[in-house]
Parts: structure tokens; C-alpha cells; sequence
């Protein structure tokens, strides 16, 4: 059952209240920092699919909240040292169940990954 992108919207939201909820009650500062990283990437992909991204098709939100994801992913792999590595982990995971609510606009799962020949 294919869903609009205002429900779509909303579970992003609700997904990031829950993300919010468990940073607020986690065990560690890390855990802590990961959840709110999550509930940051989800209210970023819900607050841009209901302002820009309203009026663009599903390849051009596809094509944007992975170029987002792929900037949160470089940004994690430049922080593994630093204070903010757990918040950049959790972004990029929630990139990922954004990317589970939005449609494959080539209805391949995602992530790719292509093989190198050669």
C-alpha cells in the first residue's frame, strides 16, 4: 500500500519524536547524542518534503535527501575523533529510515552499491 507524502511527512515526524524520546531517557551521553542526531535528519527530511520539496517530483526529493545523507556520511567520517561523532552517526542513520519512507524512484533498495570492474 503506497502512502502519500503527507503521511509520509508524519511518520517521518512521529519517527523523530521517538528518536527524541530516546535520547532524552538514554544511558550515555553517546547513545544520548546519537538518538538526537537521528530526530535531527528526520525533521530535516519531513520539514523539507513539506516546504521545498512540495514541489518537486520523487526523483528530485530522492536525488536531495541523498546528497544530504552523503554530506552527514563525509561529515561522520571527518568527525571519528572528535565530539560529535555520535551525532553525525545518528544523522546519517536517520538519512537512512528517511530514505525507507520515501519511494526508489528506480524501485531498487537502497543503498546501492555498484561493483568496481577492473
Amino acid at each position: 500500500m503506497a502512502i502519500n507524502r503527507e503521511q509520509t511527512i508524519e511518520r517521518m515526524r512521529a519517527w523523530a519524536r521517538r528518536a527524541q524520546s530516546e535520547a532524552e531517557y538514554a544511558d550515555t551521553r553517546a547513545d544520548a547524542l546519537n538518538w538526537r542526531g537521528q530526530a535531527q535528519a528526520l525533521n530535516g527530511v519531513a520539514s523539507f518534503l513539506s516546504e521545498q520539496g512540495a514541489q518537486l517530483d520523487d526523483f528530485a526529493v530522492w536525488s536531495q535527501v541523498v546528497a544530504d545523507r552523503e554530506k552527514a556520511r563525509l561529515a561522520w567520517i571527518e568527525a571519528q575523533e572528535g565530539p560529535n561523532v555520535d551525532s553525525y552517526s545518528g544523522r546519517v542513520a536517520g538519512f537512512d529510515v528517511a530514505l525507507t519512507a520515501l519511494k526508489d524512484v528506480d524501485n531498487v533498495v537502497w543503498p546501492r552499491f555498484e561493483p568496481h570492474i577492473g
